[in-house]
Order: C-alpha cells, then structure tokens, then sequence
C-alpha cells in the first residue's frame, strides 16, 4: 500500500495541490477500513469527514434506491444529504479527510476549488482544461487578436500617391498601409496584390492610392479570439487583417502572424486556399486528407467542440459545393441545364456539429419532374466518397432521396401519420434540414409544411426515440463495461430530445443542438438548470469525441465513436458520469412531459 501522500499526489484533482496543501491533508488524515454491508455514513449524519476510497466499492442509497457508485480513487460525502446513507458494498478502505482541512484548503487553492465548483454546477466541459499542462490563455481560441500585432500601423490618407505609399511601405519594412480619414478609421487597406495591379493598369506613380486600395476593408476588434480571425481570413481568402479599437487603426495581422500559433505543417489557412485553388477532384482529396490531420492536430492541443466545429461546418460547406459546382459544370455540358434544386444537407452537418469521422447525409429538393437530377446526385455523392466524404451506409444521400417539393411533403405527411420504426428512424434523420447550396426557397415551403403537419402522437413517439438507449450510470461502480459508444450512448439521446421539443414549439429552422437548447430556455419550455447542464454534458462528450477521433487520425487508424474505458483518465470518468446523470433526468423530463410511461 503506497504511503497516503505519494497515492494522494498521483490522483486528480489532489495533483493540482501545492507541496504544504498536501502535507496539511496527509498530517490531518485518517484510515478506515469498512466490511462488506457496513454502513459508513448513516442517514441523517453529518460527517466531519470527506471519503477517498482507496480500495473496494461504495454505495450510496436514498430511501433504499442506489443513487451512485464509487470505486478507486473517487471522493464522496463532500455534501450533506440527511436521506441519503453510504454502504460499503464489497469490504473497503478509505481515507478520511477532515471536512474544515478540505474546505480551508479550497478557499486557498483556485484550481483545486474550481474543480469541485464545476462539477456543482455542471460545466463540465470546463473540468478538462483545468490539467492541461499548456496555460489556458495559451490557447489559440483565448488568445486574442491585439497580442499579435508586433508593430505600430503603417497609415496613409486616400489622396497619398502610389509611389510615397510605396516608399512609406519600404521604410517601416510592411506588406501593406492602412488607408484612413483624419480620424484614423480604415476606409480601405493597400497590399502587394493591389500593387500588381496598378503595375498592369497604372497610368502614373502619382496616382491615388484610392484608386487602387482593396475597400472596404476587412477589420477585427482588438478584442477579437485569434480564432474567430482565423476563421475570418478561411471564410474571405485573405492574408490581411485590420485591427481596430474604438474604430480606430491599433495595426495589421497576417495569416503568418497567426499560422506562429500553429505547428507549420498544420495550418488550416494553408490548406485552406490549396483547397480553393484545386481544380481536380484529385487535387481536392489530397487536401482535404492533410486538413484532416490539421484539425486533428488542433484537437490534440486542446481546442474544444464548440469552437472549432464553427470552422469545420466552412470547410465541409465551401468542399462540398465546390464538388458540386464542378460536378453541375460536367454534367450540364454533357446533359444540359438541369432544374432548379436544393442540395440539402441532414444529421451533424445540418446541426454545424460536424466532427472528424463524418460521413454523407445529403438530399435534393426540386421544382418540376427534377429530370436528370438523380443522375447528377448520384454523381456528386461519388465525387465527395473519393474526395474523402464517405456514402453513409444507411443510403441517406440525395442519389436515393431526390423529390420534388410535393413529393417531400406527401412523404412527411406519411410519416408523421404512420409512426412505423422505418418511418421514425427517417424522420429523426431527416427533421434536421440545412440548404447548402442552391433555391433556399424550396426547402423553407418544406419546413413551413413540417411545421403545420407534425402530429401530438409523432411527437411523443419521437420523444419516445430519444429515451430508449440509457445511459450506463452504474458503469465504474459496477466495472461492468469495456467500452462506450459516445454517439449512441450520450449524443443521440440529447440530440434527438432536443429536436423534439424544438418541432412542438416551432423552432425547427434552428438546427443547432446548442442553439436549440437557448431557445427552449428562453421560452421556458425547459428550466434553465437543466438546459445549461444539458449544453455542458453536450460539449463535453463531443470534446471526449473529438479528442478520441484526433488521436485515432493522427496514429493512422479509422476514427469512430466508440472509446474504451481503460483509456480514459479518471477525471473524465467523474464526469462522464456526472454528465450521463444528466442525461437521465433529461430523458425522465421528456418521459413527464410527453405522457410517455403512460404508454404509446
């Protein structure tokens, strides 16, 4: 039995401790060894003391129900619950720390506080981050824009001329100059692609810079995470960023400013325009695999779901009607101009939730016979499986499911009416609806249609959907299971929970799960706690997920959604489980909310 202290100083969160906190601990601790059966905290006792277990499994019972589990390495009693009793279900050794040691120790220790803060509060995806060995502030998504800017802003009126422009350039060492009014606002800015083009068009050196200077232009707060200009700079295919504070000129940022922030074989910006400038489905599958390991790399330094899925959904969009643009371009020159349409996209994509290991779930909705549209979807759907997007295997892809406006609505209007399994699974698929590219028009009269015909009983069959799969809640406890399935287990009953409480109050056309989850709280059609506990155990597991995914990328395997428990550390097992608690009083609103025990 290792000595308390070096046991102590390799558990988390009792690593985030300073050498004299630890000392304190240890000099106040306690042994207890319990028998199987026997009670270690009665009902209705107060303890002086918090449990560590060192060995064996306890119990923790309210009014005879098992409420949770606890094993190696895991703390309880911290709280007071006079209901509840803790049982020593197979014979057990604790270590006892004094209540008043712990909490003083907390008031002093910030990390080691907001540890059992945020585990009382349920942001759990703020946990992580708390043992990371690379300062938070760091971080490419902290860090803001103004921490980049290495020198004063080179600034020059609209009537400056080419040529003292150019000299002022040459003098500060600068690739561009800032246009401004008197009052230093930036009207527009002045770089070497504009320069190449007075060198074709210009007339004489003495020629206004207005004439010349790219405006308006584009501009961040000094404020702004480096992240969001990073995704600024992909989204335009620029190099520069003008920094302003109160709308006046503080400096300019390059895409090589920020690609600092990056490992050099990793930038998204980079691979960004390779993609942009491919012109073969070739070119396109090469970049898209290396973007792949890009992403994968910022996933492996710490960037989380929410922040980074926002520049995913622009690269899965801009590569998907890129391939349909192409693809539109052969098949009309072959075939002829082909009828309006909206290629649609359904599951993660529609959410902007997409991750690594994403596949294909794509539709088409058009006016008139659609002719020759199903051929032409059949080719994109190839097009995007060689490219690196693969066909989902359960055929959701627009080669399969291409119908006109009227047709998409009688299909609804039959499955809202007949609730089969088959026709469930569909509308969990396809009740997620987000246009990429084409008529925005013809899928909106599809929604509006949803909206007026969903039915109270397909609702609660929905609702139903959504808690069949529960949560394995007694799984470290018990030790029962081996692995996990991410998205089956904890992803999909939230996902589809949501959606359902999104189609009853007509929120719909709001597609993301976390944005789904304000509104319904703003509407108080769900408390506020358990929304914002649900937001938390969201982000979490598709942190969990992510991470799972790069780190499968990046050892050259196939990613998936299954992880194995062994894998993971024991931090993020406390809050898995805190997070499929979560999940279970989730699916017990919707069980209350929709009658659903009452029967179908």
């Amino acid at each position: 039995m290792l000595p308390p202290k070096e046991f102590l100083r390799k558990i988390k969160p009792f690593n985030l401790l300073k050498e004299e906190e630890l000392e304190k601990i240890v000099g106040e601790l306690e042994v207890e060894a319990y028998e199987e059966g026997e009670e270690i905290i009665k009902r209705g006792e107060n303890s002086n003391y918090v449990y560590f277990v060192y060995s064996g499994v306890v119990g923790v019972y309210e009014n005879g129900e098992l409420i949770d589990r606890f094993s190696r390495g895991e703390i309880f009693g911290l709280t007071h619950n006079p209901q509840r009793v803790a049982v020593a279900e197979e014979d057990t050794i604790c270590y006892l720390i004094k209540k008043d040691v712990f909490m003083d120790i907390m008031e002093k220790n910030k990390l080691f506080s907001d540890f059992f803060k945020s585990f009382e509060e349920k942001r759990f995806s703020r946990i992580p981050d708390l043992f990371r060995e690379e300062e938070i502030t760091d971080r490419l998504f902290l860090t803001r824009v103004g921490e980049l800017i290495s020198k004063k802003p080179v600034v020059c009126s609209p009537y400056t001329s080419i040529r003292d422009a150019a000299i002022k350039m040459e003098l500060n060492g600068v690739g561009s100059i800032v246009v401004v009014d008197d009052n230093l606002k930036p009207l527009g800015i002045l770089t070497s692609k504009d320069f190449r083009t007075f060198i074709i068009y210009g007339k004489s050196h003495q020629e206004k810079v207005s004439a010349y200077m790219t405006s308006p232009v584009v501009a961040v707060d000094y404020s702004t995470p480096v992240f969001e200009a990073h995704l600024e700079l992909l989204k335009r295919g620029i190099n520069h960023l003008v920094v302003t504070e109160n709308g006046k000129v503080r400096g300019v940022i390059t895409a090589n400013d920020i690609l600092t922030l990056f490992e050099p074989t990793t930038s998204l910006i980079v691979l960004y325009r390779k993609l942009k400038k491919a012109k073969s489905l070739e070119e396109i599958k090469n970049t898209f695999k290396n973007l792949t390991k890009s992403i994968s790399s910022l996933v492996m330094r710490g960037m989380h779901f929410y922040d980074l899925s926002n520049i995913l959904t622009e690269i899965y969009d801009y590569l998907v009607v890129k391939v349909i643009e192409m693809e539109k371009e052969r098949f009309e020159r072959e075939w002829g101009k082909l009828p309006s349409f909206a290629w649609v996209h359904m599951g993660s994509s529609a959410r902007k939730e997409q991750v690594i290991a994403t596949d294909q779930d794509n539709a088409i909705v058009h006016e008139g016979d659609g002719e020759g549209l199903s051929q032409f979807a059949e080719s994109v759907n190839n097009a995007l499986d060689y490219v690196g997007i693969p066909k989902c295997r359960g055929g959701y892809m627009a080669m399969n499911w291409c119908k006109s406006v009227e047709e998409w609505k009688s299909v609804f209007s039959e499955w809202f009416i007949k609730l089969t399994p088959d026709n469930l699974r569909f509308l969990s698929v396809f009740l997620d609806l987000r246009v990429i590219y084409g008529d925005e028009k013809l899928c909106k009269e599809l929604i509006e249609h949803i909206k007026r015909e969903h039915t109270s009983q397909s609702l609660r069959y929905l609702a139903y959907d959504a808690t069949i799969a529960e949560p394995p809640l007694g799984l470290f406890g018990l030790r029962m299971k081996k692995e996990i399935d991410l998205k089956m287990n904890g992803i999909y009953p939230i996902v589809n929970g949501v959606r359902v409480l999104a189609l009853e109050h007509g929120l719909i056309e709001v597609t993301n799960t976390r944005e789904r989850l304000e509104e319904l709280k703003e509407t108080h059609v769900m408390d506020a706690d358990l929304a914002e506990s649900l937001k938390e155990t969201y982000e979490f597991l598709q942190d969990l997920r992510l991470r799972l995914q790069a780190k499968e990328v990046v050892e050259g395997k196939k990613a998936d959604n299954v992880i194995k428990v062994s894998e993971i550390d024991r931090i993020e097992a406390f809050v898995l489980k805190e997070g499929f608690k979560v999940i279970k009083k989730f699916q017990n609103f919707l069980k209350g909310h929709y009658s659903i025990e009452r029967g179908l």
